[in-house]
């Protein structure tokens, strides 16, 4: 998956991070768990770059006026994005924009029974408004933390026993490669060192039974891959260790 964006080099790292920021969070999370077990050192780097709505409250007034000029649609979005926002939102933005907080409280105020996907949408759509002011350098943004050029370096692994470390030594992922490919147990691990999932390559492809875990070490799922696709069963736990059951066919989620 990240062989194309890696090729782009900063532009494609750019533009994998804005796709992450402006999607929704099922869909978020399933790329992100992908990408962390292809290559975990590329999605630190990417995660620490990631801007949320709550970033967007709080740039400073002159880069929320620049945002708000010339554009119709902000006042409509900001008001749908700050349904369900605590007060503080609130307060931060009566500050900074005193004359374009009326307009925005009086649309808030005709909202009735705007739906949870609505309010997620206008959020993930100003994270989208916002970034690409900054890529057209209309505004400064969101500062960015550019990985070096050596984490674009498609690598051929090498042979038998294979090692990744997170820039701080710590390790991120172990197992074997054979013909280029990963094979049989592999381990992939948090920045913290904590592991975060294991299970079974073959050919290059998860197979068989695979196990993930929250950051604190608690079961997170458990279930079996058939040729990199969640087939059957999986078990699924929420962070207080309440489980459910979750069906798959080809890695699409049918109950």
């Amino acid at each position: 998956m990240l062989e194309r964006i890696k090729k782009r080099q900063y532009v494609g790292f750019k533009e994998f991070v804005i796709n992450l920021e402006t999607t929704n969070l099922k869909n978020r999370i399933h790329i992100v768990n992908l990408a962390i077990l292809e290559d975990p050192v590329f999605m630190t780097y990417a995660l620490k770059n990631m801007k949320s709505y709550e970033d967007i409250i709080l740039l400073p007034s002159f880069e929320l006026e620049k945002i708000f000029n010339g554009n119709d649609q902000i006042v409509t979005l900001f008001a749908k994005s700050l349904v369900g926002s605590s007060d503080q939102h609130l307060i931060n933005l009566k500050n900074v924009l005193p004359h374009y907080f009326k307009k925005i409280s009086d649309e808030f105020n005709y909202l009735n029974g705007i739906s949870s996907t609505e309010i997620e949408g206008a959020r993930l759509h100003l994270i989208k408004i916002v970034r690409k002011l900054q890529l057209e350098e209309q505004i400064n943004g969101f500062s960015w933390r550019l990985p070096p050029l050596e984490i674009f370096n498609l690598k051929i692994p090498n042979e038998g026993l294979n090692q990744i470390f997170f820039e701080t030594g710590i390790l991120a992922a172990e197992g074997l490669i054979f013909k280029t490919k990963r094979e049989g147990d592999w381990k992939h691990f948090y920045e913290t060192g904590k592991l975060f999932a294991q299970g079974e390559y073959s050919d290059g492809l998860k197979s068989g039974c695979w196990t993930y875990y929250f950051g604190d070490g608690s079961l997170r799922s458990r279930g079996f891959y058939n040729d990199d696709l969640k087939q059957g069963v999986w078990l699924e736990w929420d962070k207080n260790g309440e489980v459910t059951e979750a069906h798959y066919k080809d890695n699409l989620k049918i109950i």
